[in-house]
């Protein structure tokens, strides 16, 4: 006999009768009223309607991938060589010798199949036992979180439950009990099954199996009243009325409740009957509670809406990505295009390119020295001023030193960037550009090259005045200017290479002569992010 909260009242039931209200609608939840959150995920909705199954022990995954390994020798007359795998982490073969072989077929298949064809086969079946591992553990962690979710009635929290700490509680039960394994099982939403979450002596492809349902589960409903149930004998009488979750002799099943709310029970098996005591039911409720206050600790939206660590930094380069302009016709007869290429998930350098209010023809491009996420803020800093400062007239020499002393005003650190900056008079093809830093620039045509940006400088921000280099250079038709930093450098590709390339992509009429010279350099180590700019006069 118990004491129940039912719509807001206070009602006497007995466990005949709980155990009669609970699989029926609206079942526990409207028995429990409107101390039953209703913003608890749904991700137990798809057990709903399935027709579920009784569970029988079977072997762990470890034992069913060495099952496969003897069948893989007896098949194929090769067996793994533990000793190499171990040490070289990759699979070797070595004859499978048994009674029945004789030295003289000691270097030969015992059925027809090469060492190759099995070296192959054998590597095949390593990767997949190792991915049905990864996909265990990623089930084992995933269940624990699902089953913390239970426990968030209300209340937000920034810590987390792991599975390791939730298995640790039951294993600690387990002994304390003198038990032999341990399961915990969390109710749906709707308080129709129980899903095993955790376990603890038995295989972890239990927590593959579907849910069992809360109806007719006497042990677990009886725990939901009495808050613990020993039962010495599961057997008794030869009917199994506890309907035990695994075919055990005795065990201890105790309620895991928030607030009152029954959210799942924790199951303590052992092999053999035995009589618990007062002792073993006290441990069994110290540990429910220790349960419920774990998992109350994890907080739903790490769980659900949990962060990837790289996620902002993915953000930050998709932000990127969007920002720079595509490559377009500038003017008659003007074609600008650009790249950034990088081995981190963001990029410290930046392309631009438009036209003054003037008609003139204006592209820069800009690498920070810092290669960090924090040389991505620099550069982002650079952009700014540069947009912010290109609007009123000014030569590229100003310019330059209009974004530098902008980097030197906004932070007390060294935000070093390198740019060039051109102006091109699209009528006649007269240009004069500004550069400061470790960025080049050269001309070409279907004739050869010649370099417009060699001598490297300070960065910006070195110094409070700018020591930018400026360059008067004309563009004929048929030529393209190419500017690039220095990572094309460290890859193996210097200016004779580019050049080359690009005179190449002259030779050929091709009106994108960056694109052939990115498929040509595709090959190319990238030890460091590379950015181009292309400008071509057709």
């Amino acid at each position: 006999m118990s004491l129940v909260h039912e719509g807001g009242k206070s009602v006497i039931c007995t466990l005949e009768s709980l155990m009669a209200r609970l699989p029926l609608t609206p079942k526990l939840t409207s028995a429990l009223g409107e101390y039953v959150t209703k913003t608890t995920p749904n991700y137990l909705r798809i057990h709903r309607g399935i027709e579920l199954g009784g569970s029988n022990r079977s072997e762990q995954p470890h034992n069913l991938i060495t099952d496969f390994w003897d069948s893989f020798s007896d098949t194929t007359g090769w067996r793994i060589d533990s000793r190499a795998s171990r040490r070289n982490r990759v699979v070797e073969l070595l004859p499978n010798v048994s009674s029945e072989t004789t030295s003289e077929r000691e270097n030969e298949p015992l059925q027809g199949l090469s060492r190759n064809a099995a070296t192959r086969l054998a590597n095949a079946a390593s990767k997949l036992a190792d991915q049905i591992r990864r996909t265990e553990e990623s089930l084992r962690q995933r269940e624990a979180e699902l089953a913390s979710t239970a426990a968030m009635i209300g209340l937000e929290s920034d810590g987390r439950v792991t599975a390791d700490q939730i298995e640790q509680t039951i294993s600690d039960a387990m002994n304390a009990c003198r038990c032999d394994a341990a399961a915990l099982y969390m109710l749906d939403e709707e308080t129709s099954y129980l899903k095993a979450r955790s376990v603890v002596g038995l295989p972890q492809d239990r927590l593959q199996n579907r849910p069992r349902e809360l109806r007719g589960s006497r042990g677990d409903l009886e725990a939901m009243v009495q808050g613990v149930v020993t039962i010495d004998d599961m057997l008794t009488d030869s009917i199994d009325t506890w309907n035990c979750p695994e075919p055990f002799a005795a065990g201890i099943c105790v309620a895991i409740q928030v607030d009152d709310i029954p959210i799942g029970t924790l199951w303590l098996f052992k092999e053999t009957t035995t009589e618990f005591g007062n002792a073993e039911s006290a441990v069994a409720r110290l540990v429910a509670n220790n349960l419920s206050l774990l998992l109350r600790q994890a907080s739903q939206s790490d769980i659900f809406d949990e962060k990837d660590p790289d996620q902002s930094v993915q953000a930050i380069a998709q932000w990127q990505f969007e920002s720079l302009p595509v490559g377009s016709v500038l003017a008659d007869d003007w074609r600008v295009d650009g790249m950034i290429e990088s081995p981190q998930a963001w990029a410290t350098g930046w392309h631009h390119w438009d036209v003054l209010p003037d008609g003139t023809l204006m592209l820069a491009i800009a690498e920070a020295a810092d290669s960090t996420a924090k040389g991505a803020m620099h550069a982002a800093i650079a952009r700014a001023a540069l947009t912010s400062h290109s609007g009123y007239r000014h030569t590229p020499a100003q310019l330059i030193q209009r974004v530098s002393d902008t980097l030197w005003q906004t932070n007390t650190g060294e935000q070093l960037v390198s740019l060039i900056y051109a102006h091109i008079d699209p009528d006649t093809g007269d240009g004069i550009v500004a550069s400061a830093g470790t960025i080049s620039a050269l001309i070409s045509s279907r004739y050869g090259y010649r370099p417009l940006v060699s001598n490297l400088s300070d960065p910006l921000n070195t110094s409070m005045d700018s020591k930018a280099t400026n360059h008067e250079f004309h563009l004929l038709e048929g030529e393209t200017l190419l500017a690039y930093t220095k990572g094309f450098l460290s890859a193996g590709a210097d200016q004779m290479l580019l050049g080359g390339h690009v005179q190449t992509a002259m030779r050929l009429n091709d009106r994108n002569p960056l694109a052939l010279l990115r498929r040509e350099l595709i090959d190319l180590p990238m030890p460091e992010e590379r950015g181009a700019i292309s400008l071509l006069r057709s």
